[in-house]
């Protein structure tokens, strides 16, 4: 259970010895030796009470950014016809070492409704993120240009900070209640938390259907129900392991995740604006225009 100044109140941090890797292995998934290697830098910073801190130590600033090999939650080892979708080929995804084990793509368990929903997004990467709007799971943790854990002790929350995107943050209640039974579905949802040794393991319900999961369009429901883990394994590095538990787009619980990299300094200032001209983001192509007469769903 959370007590208060766990994380990032500490005024002193203590090093420890780096946690080993997980040697379980799932289909596409590197050498645990290997990923051990890759976790064997600098052990992550402690506070006074002895758990990892997860974002800044007392003196430092940075961010976590990044998340491996694209697309963020699945190793494509089939490309859906006319996908416009940034991905690194399957070839090449298996020559790295260190990477995080991930789902394949013919494995996820798509309902067929959201199989083809999923792969009409892929041919015309109609995000909501690129329309300013929330992101939720993972798409919320590996957003543009880093992501800042930040804890407020004396209010049992943490906070996570995206610095692309729209002018938004996600609230983590660390103070033991559960989940609301009447829940006003939101971008973010309702996070709870507790800790499993090094891990903070964040369990959230009460999603709305107006974002997506993933950059890769990945459909949901409002049943979406995500436990997302979060190990700093080294100092420069976070391990993120999430499930998707949605019986409403999904025939079974899944999961996935990625790695991120710690980047020393200051966020700059990121403004997501109406009328945002990105094309390449918003089309995966490199068009002079596009119709906007037509209202964008997820």
């Amino acid at each position: 259970m959370f007590t208060a100044g766990l994380l990032f109140a500490a005024t002193t941090i203590v090093r420890a010895q780096t946690p080993a890797a997980d040697p379980q292995q799932v289909v596409g998934s590197p050498s645990a030796t290997r990923v051990a290697a890759a976790e064997a830098g600098s052990p992550p910073p402690r506070n006074t009470e002895g758990r990892v801190i997860l974002g800044s130590v007392p003196g430092q600033v940075g961010s976590w950014e990044g998340f491996g090999t694209r697309p963020m939650l699945a190793i494509f080892d089939y490309i859906p016809e006319g996908s416009i979708i940034a991905y690194t080929p399957f070839e090449q995804v298996m020559r790295i070492e260190d990477r995080h084990e991930k789902i394949m793509l013919s494995e996820i368990p798509y309902q067929p409704w959201a199989k083809a929903l999923f792969e009409a997004r892929s041919r015309t990467r109609f995000e909501p993120y690129v329309r300013c709007k929330p992101s939720a799971g993972p798409r919320a943790v590996a957003t543009a240009y880093g992501t800042q854990f930040v804890e407020f002790p004396e209010m049992q929350k943490i906070y996570m900070f995206p610095t692309g995107g729209p002018r938004h943050y996600r609230e983590i209640w660390m103070d033991g209640r559960g989940h609301p039974e009447d829940l006003k579905p939101t971008y973010h949802g309702h996070s709870t938390v507790h800790w499993e040794g090094d891990t903070l393991v964040v369990d959230t319900v009460g999603f709305n259907e107006k974002m997506w999961i993933d950059a890769e369009g990945d459909p949901h429901t409002s049943q979406l129900h995500t436990i997302e883990r979060f190990n700093r394994v080294s100092f420069d590095r976070l391990r993120y392991d999430v499930t998707i538990d949605d019986p409403g787009a999904y025939t079974r619980p899944w999961s996935s995740g990625f790695y991120m990299e710690w980047s020393d300094g200051e966020s700059f200032q990121f403004v997501c604006q109406d009328e945002n001209f990105a094309y390449e983001l918003m089309l995966g192509t490199e068009y002079n225009q596009m119709d906007r007469s037509q209202p964008i769903f997820p």
